[in-house]
């Protein structure tokens, strides 16, 4: 009886471990020279599901610079672009770091990797963007790449 107690305690213990891992979500836009990095956790494994999302905007092989994101995972309209759902929802604090009032928005779902960025001047939000994506492991593409940021057209 305690060996049996013993693997039930071992097999809970490596399931609990293996569903802690953070979900990499690592994006290049098609088209365009910048990428996010993330990754998509949980603050408390096996109470809540992963659905938040940390990371890293990286502009740099657009001659930018690289800003902190974060967001959630949800559900939304599929009558709304990317017209995909779930989608990986980053709030990107870019417009603001240069003094501009708005504020930037990405909707990404990660299969098949589509996306849609909106900004918003506080009194609506405007679709800004959408396309196409690739996800990557690894590091990021490095050097000036061509095209231009997502942020700007």
């Amino acid at each position: 009886m305690k060996k049996m107690l013993l693997v039930i305690t071992v097999v809970l213990v490596g399931c609990l471990a293996a569903s802690a891992a953070p979900v990499v979500v690592n994006i290049q836009f098609d088209g365009f020279c910048d990428n996010i990095q993330s990754k998509r956790y949980t603050p408390s494994p096996g109470v809540i599901p992963k659905k938040f999302l940390t990371g890293i905007h990286d502009i740099s092989p657009c001659g930018g610079t690289i800003v902190a994101v974060g967001g959630f995972q949800h559900g939304l309209s599929l009558t709304i672009p990317p017209n995909a759902t779930p989608l990986d929802d980053y709030s990107d604090p870019i417009e603001g770091i240069y003094g501009l009032p708005y504020s930037l928005q990405y909707l990404v779902h990660e299969s098949p990797c589509v996306w849609a960025n909106y900004f918003s001047n506080s009194a609506a939000n405007y679709l800004f963007l959408t396309g196409t994506c690739t996800r990557f492991s690894g590091a990021a593409p490095k050097g000036r790449l061509p095209g231009s940021s997502t942020v700007k057209r």
